[in-house]
């Protein structure tokens, strides 16, 4: 409950904070994972104080820094000063401890209840000697999740393997961030070895590497042993797990000699061609293989469905055919396209959701293609990606293969929000939303008054214009009769006339600057 009323304490202070306010634009996220942009004022004694206007007052609130889980300014740096390190009292070589900052927690092996819960973090250590430590892996805060995720199977094959393992986040160390700095401290500290290991971009653009090293700290004779695997940037997890890669990966890693694998005998090509040639050969769920005519591998022995599809002239022409690969052979087929119009039908539960199209973040500017349920006529087949946005509701990106031979139906169950918080960001995108419409709106109704005063203006200066030519005869009158007084009259309804579209004119004129510059208020 404690938690509770502090997180909401925390959300009420940070949504409230004004732009303007003095100290650095941070990101706040606290321990409990509470997520929110604050004024950061600085640290003092453990505490950090936090800034913002609330009810147009500006406030200043102060929380310990053990609540915090980072600070980080605009530029990616971290304003969460490291913890005070425990004083180290003196003692022999022998039982020399690593000091570690506010507790005093024995680093403990995990337990099957540990496991369940992993990661369990240890991130202040009293004492490492004879441990068997894996430190976090470095990596890109784009791959943190994939980071954890492999660490967590990672240490579990370690255990499995008979060696009790620690895991321990690099800032456990303070400012010794760095595989060789955290070596030689573990070594200095008589730890029995260490896992350090990080992830960077691959050299394909669609891959990423991991790579780590095992230090064996306690016999100065042992040899340190490293190990590397490319992973699937799209498909890391499935691709680590596959033909036990990662396994392989670890037990290298404990000084196993792994032999490669040996090739399948099970692989099996198919030959397409296709009338015309130069179409695009797709297998249904993947992306395209090859252009006809052509020969690929595959290691199915189900049933494979394929696809042949060609556009021109924005006409989409395509054909379809399903074969069973013989393993060890190699099996033809041969196909003729035809004019086609593949659709996609998006349905969801609860209905009337926004669909858009592509996986770019959506902005309140934003435009949807359509409402589910709709259709759309499919031009370019394959993979294709649809966001799904209603409000209430998560948003959902879906990724489906579109096939160019049929319709392809999808049917999105979105899931209510139930965080407190992602309403809140979510009601703030919808009211910038609704504004940024009112405003377009408001733009483009102010080109009517504008069109309508410039017409009236025009009007005006042509009863002007025909006033001043009377006026300009009345100067030298030949008589002062009827027809002279009448042309005196004529001259003043001509004026009174021009007055009359002036006016309405220069206030149409003004009602669409004034349309025009709310709309532009709202608009940006």
């Amino acid at each position: 409950m404690k938690k509770f009323l502090f997180t909401l304490l925390f959300f009420g202070f940070a949504c409230a904070l004004a732009a303007n306010a003095p100290g650095v634009r941070a990101t706040v996220e606290l321990v409990t994972g509470t997520k929110q942009t604050a004024q950061f004022l600085g640290v003092e004694n453990d505490t950090v104080s936090l800034g913002g206007s609330i009810k147009g007052k500006f406030t200043v609130v102060k929380i310990p820094a053990n609540r915090f889980k980072s600070i980080v300014d605009e530029q990616g740096k971290d304003l969460l000063p490291a913890p005070k390190a425990a004083p180290v009292k003196e003692t022999p070589a022998t039982d020399t401890t690593v000091q570690h900052p506010t507790t005093n927690t024995t680093p403990q092996e995990f337990t099957e209840q540990d496991s369940a819960d992993y990661p369990h973090t240890y991130t202040f250590l009293d004492s490492v000697e004879g441990k068997h430590l894996f430190i976090a892996t470095e990596c890109r805060s784009r791959d943190s999740a994939l980071a954890e995720q492999l660490d967590n199977l990672i240490v579990k094959l370690i255990k499995e393997s008979g060696t009790p393992i620690v895991y321990v986040k690099r800032n456990a160390f303070g400012n010794c961030t760095d595989a060789t700095c955290i070596r030689d401290s573990l070594s200095t500290h008589h730890a029995a070895s260490a896992y350090t290991g990080r992830i960077t971009a691959g050299r394909a653009a669609d891959s990423v590497t991991l790579q780590a090293s095992h230090y064996i700290l306690d016999d100065t004779t042992a040899k340190t042993v490293s190990a590397q695997i490319n992973l699937s940037a799209i498909r890391s997890m499935g691709d680590a797990l596959s033909n036990d890669k990662l396994s392989h990966f670890v037990r290298t890693l404990q000084g196993e000699k792994i032999a490669p694998p040996k090739p399948s005998d099970n692989r099996s090509y198919i030959h397409v061609e296709t009338d015309p040639e130069g179409t695009n050969i797709a297998i249904h769920g993947k992306e395209d293989v090859c252009k006809s005519p052509c020969t690929f591998a595959t290691l199915d022995t189900g049933k494979i469905v394929l696809y042949a599809y060609w556009t021109v002239n924005h006409q989409l022409w395509s054909a379809k055919s399903t074969i069973r690969p013989i393993p060890g052979d190699t099996a033809k087929i041969s196909l003729k396209l035809k004019k086609s119009k593949p659709e996609l039908r998006v349905s969801t539960t609860p209905e009337g959701a926004e669909i858009y199209a592509g996986s770019a973040p959506l902005t309140p500017k934003s435009k949807p293609i359509g409402y589910a349920p709709d259709k759309f006529s499919i031009s370019e087949p394959g993979l294709s990606t649809v966001q799904i946005r209603r409000v209430g509701f998560r948003d959902t990106l879906v990724t489906v293969f579109v096939s160019p031979t049929e319709i392809t139906d999808i049917n999105v169950e979105l899931t209510p929000i139930t965080n407190l918080q992602e309403q809140i960001v979510q009601n703030e995108w919808q009211s910038t939303r609704k504004k940024n419409f009112i405003g377009k709106t408001l733009m483009g109704t102010s080109i009517a008054p504008f069109l309508l005063g410039a017409l009236f203006t025009y009007l005006a200066m042509v009863d002007y214009d025909d006033a001043d030519k009377i006026k300009d005869s009345l100067k030298f009158p030949a008589s002062g009769g009827e027809k002279y007084q009448a042309k005196v009259k004529e001259n003043k309804d001509l004026a009174e006339s021009g007055d009359r579209k002036m006016i309405i004119g220069g206030s149409l004129l003004g009602a669409g600057a004034l349309l025009l510059g709310v709309g532009f208020v709202l608009s940006f």
